[in-house]
């Protein structure tokens, strides 16, 4: 099992990653790919997908700043989609890697493509993947979430599994429901995790306050964009107007599937 490792940013915070080696030399893929996740999110909600795509690639992910294992040095310090793109790309600085591969889900979409608007040319990225994100914000889907005074976290994991039944989009519920093992991991991995109610509003004002839509058109490397059909947070036609404003892009729509 891959253990937690850290660098610190030039501002004092405190960025942890993994790093899981490719098991299947014989089809390895030199080039390591970097997984960004989403809004309120700690890199434990990939569930395992990390593992599944080091079978012939390093992979490598992170929790964003504040959130998880990573820390910032103060309660004040800024967050914006721009600065959290600056973690990624001061981490692949710091393991000395030249040539990556990007994906990122939800918010980690959005601070992949700033990723990819940024890229200094000391770096090569090589192929972008995002997933059910978005370029502005257009619907106000986090903020009732966003004005209460404050979170209750659950305080046993019945607490935590009734909170997903009522948080998450009912299509993943029913699907949580036909597989009881992933819905006891899922509620393990959320009960367990870090994720200040603090840093959950800092991230929705970096995501509302992003906009990179008249932009796009200069990400000029090979984009897949993958979105499901009925996303209720981030809706599809984000993806497709992802798809048709980068140059180099393919778009995949998921038939019944949503934001998770």
């Amino acid at each position: 099992m891959s253990e937690s490792l850290f660098f610190e940013q030039q501002d004092g915070s405190r960025i942890a990653y993994k790093i899981y080696e490719p098991y299947k030399s014989d089809t390895t893929d030199e080039i390591p790919l970097v997984m960004i996740i989403g809004l309120w999110s700690t890199k434990e909600i990939l569930m395992g997908l990390e593992k599944e795509l080091a079978k012939d690639r390093k992979v490598i992910v992170l929790d964003n700043r504040g959130i998880g294992e990573s820390t910032v040095a103060s309660e004040t310090d800024p967050c914006s989609i721009e600065l959290m793109a600056q973690d990624i790309i001061a981490l692949i600085k710091h393991l000395a890697i030249t040539k990556f591969n990007l994906l990122g889900w939800s918010m980690g979409g959005q601070i992949a493509l700033c990723v990819a608007l940024n890229i200094p040319p000391t770096l090569k990225l090589e192929k972008l993947i995002v997933c059910a994100s978005w370029v502005h914000v257009s619907n106000a889907s986090f903020d009732n979430l966003y004005h209460l005074p404050k979170w209750d976290y659950p305080k046993s994991l019945q607490e935590q599994r009734k909170e997903i039944t009522v948080l998450f989009e009912k299509n993943f519920i029913d699907y949580l429901l036909k597989k009881p093992e992933t819905f006891d991991k899922l509620t393990e991995v959320l009960f367990n995790s870090r994720r200040p109610f603090e840093m959950f509003k800092r991230q929705w004002e970096a995501i509302k306050q992003s906009n990179f839509a008249s932009k796009l058109h200069m990400i000029k490397v090979p984009t897949l964009i993958i979105h499901g059909e009925i996303d209720k947070l981030v809706s599809i036609q984000e993806g497709e107007l992802l798809a048709n404003e980068i140059p180099d892009a393919i778009f995949v729509r998921i038939p019944k599937v949503g934001h998770m």
